[in-house]
């Protein structure tokens, strides 16, 4: 977005917009196909338990064992877990910093900041 004097009537009117844009890159990020998350989800649940019909075929379909494949879900389920921690804490504070940003300009660099950091 290029910024000008009449990108935004006034100060409340630039915040409210990079308080949304930055709520919707971080749930852009957060995104995953409702289908896949439900498959992660079963994947997931068999895992805590010791295993289950996913885990087997998914070991089966990959030419290893359903330990590996079990502790492999259990692995990305937790890097999952700290990437969507990361996102919503840089969600909460850059919010913040928009809050208290005096300027669009500001808040566009905010914004900026935010994005490369996800």
């Amino acid at each position: 977005m290029t910024l000008n004097a009449g990108t935004f009537a006034c100060r409340d009117d630039a915040e409210a917009h990079y308080l949304a844009v930055i709520d919707k890159a971080a749930a852009d990020e957060r995104w995953i196909d409702p289908a896949q998350a439900e498959m992660y989800r079963q994947k997931l649940s068999q895992a805590q338990v010791g295993g289950g019909g996913l885990i087997n075929a998914e070991a089966a379909a990959l030419g290893t064992d359903a330990e590996t494949v079990r502790q492999a879900v259990l692995r990305n389920h937790q890097r999952w877990q700290q990437r969507i921690t990361h996102i919503e804490l840089a969600r909460v504070q850059a919010k913040a910093s928009i809050r208290n940003a005096s300027t669009a300009a500001h808040m566009q660099a905010v914004y900026q900041t935010f994005k490369e950091s996800l």
